[in-house]
């Protein structure tokens, strides 16, 4: 067994919040041995920190890629998938806040260039439509996208303009308003925020994306991390096998609004507990759509714990990574659990390890 490396969070110890208690380390590393073990994967991790942002616990438990006997580290990237969409949801609120973008906006107003080649159904849909995945679209773009994007030479940008004409130029797929889980329908806002970015001298959504949110000096970027972790898939023999960090390690470029992050968990903790805090522009996007019937809000699922209060959850798979976050707003917790391996058992597993830690908190205070 490869020995899993613990971040001691001793220094953020000494400034935590009156009441608050970190995790044990020694108990929370066999928690994650346990679950790695139990649940086949390569490499476990998981962080938890309170709404000011201190770390309460983190700890990394298994191999950077199988086989390698090269322990993963407590300050590696890890790919969250789909937990992009409410890092998207945030930047087109902090354009409205800027005053650079509009809640409410229409896609005929979103994609101005193309309102005169969409289909007259598509002129109310909203961008709190397409971020609550409500929109009409289709979940994906399509197989035959999906085999042949990846070789594109056409800048990213493009690439998302092209599918938006493509889809927004006929009818929807879809009943509008209805929900439909929709990695283009996301992929279409990012194509939005590429126009609002091209006004303000970036490059695409991604340049934006970084330069607005991403605190200066730390390590996010789009695609496979590229050092430290790999993600994993089985081959043809069954087997597990780590998938570079090339083209085929990670979903088409193109699709970044709505999944290819990757960013180190003590960061990503950090960056989330500001969710926390009151702000109108979090109160938008945590509220559910399009009303308090919905389990749904901007970028984030909700539900009720019975003991540990409302809470908020997304997970995010590029089919090869995992990425499970929570939010506990009456506990005043998030909490990741990222693995470098997708499996159905594992996201059980992560789900479950999760709240267990809320509740050993919540026992500590």
């Amino acid at each position: 067994m490869f020995r899993a490396v613990i971040l001691c969070v001793m220094l953020a110890a000494m400034v935590l919040p009156s009441g608050a208690v970190p995790l044990e380390a020694d108990r929370l590393q066999q928690r994650l041995e346990t679950v790695r073990e139990e649940s086949g994967l390569v490499a476990l991790g998981a962080v938890v920190a309170d709404a000011d942002g201190n770390i309460l616990g983190l700890a990394v438990a298994g191999e950077r890629v199988k086989g390698s006997g090269d322990a993963v580290q407590p300050g590696d990237a890890w790919h969250i998938g789909s937990n992009t969409k409410m890092l998207t949801a945030l930047l087109h609120g902090r354009l409205v806040e800027q005053g650079k973008a509009s809640w409410g906006a229409t896609l005929p107003e979103l994609l101005p260039d193309l309102a005169d080649e969409m289909d007259p159904a598509w002129n109310d849909v909203t961008i709190e439509q397409l971020l609550s995945h409500r929109s009409g679209l289709a979940a994906n773009p399509g197989m035959m996208w999906f085999l042949t994007s990846r070789a594109s030479s056409d800048p990213v940008a493009t690439q998302r303009t092209k599918l938006a004409k493509g889809f927004l130029a006929k009818p929807p797929d879809g009943e509008i308003g209805t929900f439909t889980y929709s990695n283009l329908g996301y992929t279409i806002a990012g194509a939005a925020i590429d126009r609002i970015a091209a006004q303000q001298g970036y490059e695409n959504y991604e340049a934006l994306f970084l330069s607005t949110l991403v605190p200066e000096g730390e390590s996010w970027g789009f695609g496979p991390p590229k050092e430290g972790l790999e993600g994993h898939t089985k081959n043809l023999f069954g087997r597990l096998k780590g998938q570079g960090k090339g083209l085929n390690a990670d979903n088409p470029a193109a699709l970044a609004p709505a999944g290819t992050l990757h960013v180190p968990l003590a960061a990503h903790a950090r960056f989330l507990s500001q969710f926390l805090r009151p702000d109108a522009i979090y109160g938008k996007l945590m509220t559910p759509y399009p009303d308090s019937a919905s389990d749904y809000a901007l970028g984030w699922g909700i539900g009720h714990h019975d003991t540990l209060g409302q809470y908020y959850r997304h997970a995010g798979s590029n089919t090869i990574w995992l990425s499970h976050v929570t939010l506990l707003p009456e506990q005043g917790l998030v909490i990741i659990v990222n693995t470098n391996l997708h499996s159905e058992k594992a996201g059980a597993a992560m789900y479950e390890l999760a709240f267990e830690l809320a509740e050993e908190l919540r026992a500590a205070d």
